[in-house]
């Protein structure tokens, strides 16, 4: 969150970063979305890493993960 919050997806003279760069953020957030699920419902997976299964994490940090998201993004909606 605190990550996010220092807009990793903005380079230089408030202009987009490269495309690459981008698309490793999308990569980290995805992780991140991935470990809060399966933390949640275990049930489902199997050969979860264990750093997973005992995440300190609460899902709720599924929700404020996408509120953070979001912030991000809309600033660049009309770009």
């Amino acid at each position: 969150m605190k990550w996010l919050s220092m807009d990793p997806i903005t380079a230089d003279d408030n202009v987009l970063a490269s495309y690459k760069l981008v698309e490793l953020v999308i990569l980290a957030i995805s992780l991140a979305f991935r470990g809060l699920w399966i933390s949640q419902f275990l049930e489902g997976y199997s050969d979860v890493p264990t750093y997973i299964i005992n995440s300190p994490y609460p899902f709720s940090e599924y929700e404020q993960l996408s509120h953070a998201i979001h912030d991000l993004i809309i600033g660049y909606v009309d770009m």
